[in-house]
């Protein structure tokens, strides 16, 4: 299903962020570290288009409900693979999972590289061999190289070898030597982060832990939100089987396992829980930890499923999760916008970009005529905006006017009140005289570009042309 929607739809707001990675080969990035556009250069041969960027999603979300099968065999000793079938079900029934493995973001190989990493450490506390340390090493150095929340895996580690191990599994050169590879390994992002004073690491702390004024409602409005995306029986069973475990009521055999797991996931989600009372929490942040949680959660629903409340749970639950993604992808394959009109704001990111970015173009060569300079350059007020224009518009340069650091202030400068070009908007309202000034820039309005789909607008596009003699 992913890969029959991959090439008729345009990209969304990240997946063209990200896409823009694999054409701007860097050590890292300010947004993420460097994994997701590395595997984004490696469709290089096969081109760049929608259906070569999305190929790489599918198969890590496919590779992930793999890797959960086997996981769950392992540590479970699931031989029937009754308890991997659910957490495989859990996987595929979370619709922000299922969006996640159409469109590539970097939450998709970090998924695969902690299931793998949860496996070795299991391995590890029943083998304790160098080897395994050293894949462990590996794998959190790949993890790191993929988004800043890996940092959960190792804290995981630590958590549960001091619960099961106390002190003494310090004394050995496994655990020094894993540190050493990770560390060699994330190597990249330190030297990127260091030869440009550390911003991607100050941005992601202020995005993410920092709070001002921490409200209970926003908290609350995130745990709904996870509740919904990630399926109401993931939910209710990753805190069902924290409370079992807690009382003694798991099976002592399987014990050891839900620590390691709990460990592993529950961390980040209290760190996710707290954030989103101080500032926008993004929904996929928690992808990681409700992904390795899924073995322990499915174990839960088998060893409950003689609980009537568990079986009406999980009906409910699929059949509202079921609902969900096949309307979404439903919607996504025909857009039949005049059907559904609620729709509009849900694909406003998709309609119209690449008609804006190429009429945008041509404006810029007939500016280019007019004043015979070619310095004229694309302006976007918002680097959201400015992912979609430069993908589109590649290989022209797109410059954000904000007062915030973006990536493209790396890639292509930041304007000033001197820059001269033309400024995409999209936003409904038009200035009455025409006229728009931000950041010391000025613009007088010079187009505008209606799109839509299905006979019903969707974005309206403004195109001002900036210039100093404006002021």
């Amino acid at each position: 299903m992913h890969l029959a929607l991959a090439s008729g739809l345009p990209l969304g707001v990240d997946e063209a962020h990200y896409a823009l990675y694999a054409l701007h080969p860097g050590l890292s990035y300010f947004d993420h570290p460097p994994m997701v556009g590395w595997l984004q250069w490696l469709i290089a041969p096969l081109g760049y288009n929608e259906f070569t960027i999305r190929l790489i999603p599918a198969l890590l979300y496919a590779l992930s409900s793999a890797v959960v099968l086997r996981l769950c065999k392992t540590m479970f000793n699931d031989e029937s693979g009754r308890i991997g079938l659910v957490a495989v079900f859990l996987l595929n029934t979370a619709p922000i999972l299922q969006l996640m493995g159409w469109g590539m973001v970097p939450d998709l190989p970090l998924m695969v590289v902690a299931l793998l990493a949860v496996k070795v450490t299991w391995r590890l506390y029943l083998h304790n061999r160098v080897v395994d340390w050293m894949v462990l090493g590996g794998l959190y150095g790949l993890a790191g190289l993929s988004k800043y929340t890996a940092l959960f895996l190792p804290i995981g580690l630590i958590g549960f070898m001091f619960q099961r191990l106390g002190w003494r599994w310090l004394r050995q050169p496994g655990p020094w030597l894993a540190a050493g590879i990770a560390l060699i390994l994330i190597s990249p992002v330190l030297i990127w982060n260091f030869q440009h004073d550390w911003a991607s690491f100050a941005y992601q702390l202020d995005r993410g832990i920092e709070v001002s004024a921490w409200s209970l409602k926003d908290a609350l409005g995130m745990q709904a939100g996870q509740m919904l995306l990630y399926s109401l029986l993931a939910y209710v069973a990753g805190i069902a089987v924290v409370i079992s475990v807690l009382r003694g009521r798991f099976p002592q055999e399987h014990r050891p396992a839900a620590w390691l797991i709990i460990w592993s996931a529950w961390p980040g989600l209290l760190v996710v829980a707290y954030s989103a009372g101080g500032d926008a929490v993004l929904p996929n942040w928690p992808a990681m930890m409700w992904t390795v949680l899924a073995p322990l959660s499915a174990c839960w629903i088998c060893l409950s499923w003689e609980k009537l409340w568990v079986k009406i749970l999980t009906l409910v639950s699929s059949v509202l999760s079921v609902s969900i993604i096949a309307f979404v992808f439903a919607f996504l394959a025909f857009m039949p916008l005049s059907t559904f009109p609620f729709m509009k704001g849900a694909i406003k990111d998709l309609v119209g970009w690449k008609q804006a970015a190429i009429h945008a173009r041509q404006l810029l060569e007939e500016v280019r005529q007019e004043t015979g300079s070619d310095e004229p350059v694309l302006l976007v007020d918002n680097w959201v905006r400015a992912s979609r224009i430069a993908w589109y518009a590649y290989p022209l340069p797109v410059q954000v006017i904000s007062g915030r650091v973006s990536q493209f202030d790396f890639w292509y400068g930041r304007p000033d009140s001197d820059t001269r070009g033309i400024l995409i908007r999209d936003n409904r309202s038009v200035p009455e005289d025409g006229r728009y000034e931000k950041s010391g820039i000025v613009c007088q309005l010079r187009d505008v570009l209606n799109t839509g789909v299905d006979g019903v607008e969707v974005n309206r596009f403004q195109f001002y042309y900036c210039d100093p003699a404006l002021k």
